[in-house]
């Protein structure tokens, strides 16, 4: 049964996270898994000492997808006793978590987590060691990157169940470190607003994109000229942002994709795959030529066929979404050939969060 004061603990715990987090800045950090390395102080169960402990966390993070992490976990520590001659508890864990963060890839994202796996208590001045086995569930916060490279700050308050002896409950209080590997690449293709800023570029230091992010920080380094990105080179999602597929054309008054097109979509393919995060619009447009319910029915028709294409090729449905709205937003003007010609187009609209 868990004791008042314990409760006291967890409370005050996850205050101080709280609020630890309160006044970080949101901002798109892509990556497939990481490292943490933590160090933890614990508290332990009244009927194992009245002292304390202290510990080693190592874990490994998977993605799963935009909001699930698996998290296998290594730990190592003691627990003192206060008798002189020695700590009493040498203990070890090794397990997995599933990890939950609500913000998804925000900079600033709080989490749970609930796992288990297999524990060691051994007991000094005791020869018997025990195996036995662990359960623990916990709150947290990740803070938004410190360096370029996306190096974050990451603590958690955790209730740890052990059963070993007449079975134990302690708390856990980690803070460390994590860093980010397997960054995902991102790719899109033309995009029609211009925005003018400067692109700064250290002297000696390549910059493929010419996104003014180097090719040694850039986790997403295929990003086009123009294009808003954070500050490790990835797309900004927390604002809407308009982009042509130029050059995806369809067969004459059909939604038949022509070669070319295909091509240009596997490219836009690959920037979705890489940035799970990034939802977007797909926005059929046609000329005024012919009658406006048809021009409606057939940039609606070729919307879905651009999205069910990128479905296609592996990218996950609900980042997608396909609208027509026919000729009624035109860009140049009908009465000429260039100008229909600009008019009939689809576009790949970002979706803010």
């Amino acid at each position: 049964m868990q004791k008042p004061r314990k409760t006291l603990y967890v409370a005050v715990a996850g205050a101080l996270l709280a609020g630890a987090g309160s006044s970080v800045l949101a901002e798109s950090v892509q990556h497939t898994s990481e490292f943490t390395l933590m160090g933890v102080y614990i508290e332990p169960d009244e009927d194992r000492t009245d002292e304390y402990g202290t510990a080693v966390r190592a874990l490994y993070g998977i993605r799963l997808d935009r909001h699930w992490w698996l998290e296998p976990q290594f730990y190592s520590g003691v627990i003192e006793t206060g008798v002189a001659g020695g700590t009493d508890y040498y203990q070890q864990g090794l397990g997995v978590d599933l990890a939950y963060r609500f913000f998804a890839d925000a900079s600033f994202t709080p989490y749970a987590l609930i796992g288990g796996g297999v524990s060691r208590n051994d007991v000094a001045n005791n020869r018997s060691s025990e195996f036995g086995g662990f359960a623990n569930a916990g709150l947290g916060v990740m803070t938004s990157p410190l360096t370029q490279s996306g190096i974050r700050l990451r603590g958690d308050a955790r209730y740890l169940y052990d059963s070993f002896d007449d079975n134990f409950s302690d708390l856990h209080f980690s803070l460390g470190v994590t860093v980010p590997i397997g960054a995902t690449r991102t790719q899109i293709v033309e995009k029609t607003t211009v925005i003018e800023k400067p692109i700064v570029v250290e002297q000696g230091f390549a910059d493929s994109d010419n996104d003014g992010v180097v090719d040694g920080v850039d986790q997403c380094p295929n990003t086009l000229e123009g294009l808003e990105v954070d500050s490790v080179g990835c797309v900004k999602t927390d604002q809407k942002q308009t982009v042509v597929l130029r050059g995806v054309t369809f067969e004459f008054n059909s939604n038949r994709l022509t070669a070319n097109a295909k091509d240009i979509l596997v490219r836009a393919g690959d920037a979705l795959k890489g940035q799970p995060d990034m939802k977007v619009e797909l926005a059929g447009h046609t000329d005024s030529v012919g009658a406006e319910a048809y021009n409606q029915q057939l940039s609606q028709q070729r919307a879905d066929a651009v999205r069910d294409y990128l479905i296609d090729l592996g990218v996950e449905p609900d980042q997608l979404t396909a609208r027509g709205y026919g000729e009624s937003q035109p860009i140049r003007s009908n009465d000429t050939d260039e100008g229909r010609e600009r008019n009939r187009r689809v576009e790949f609209n970002v979706v803010s969060e």
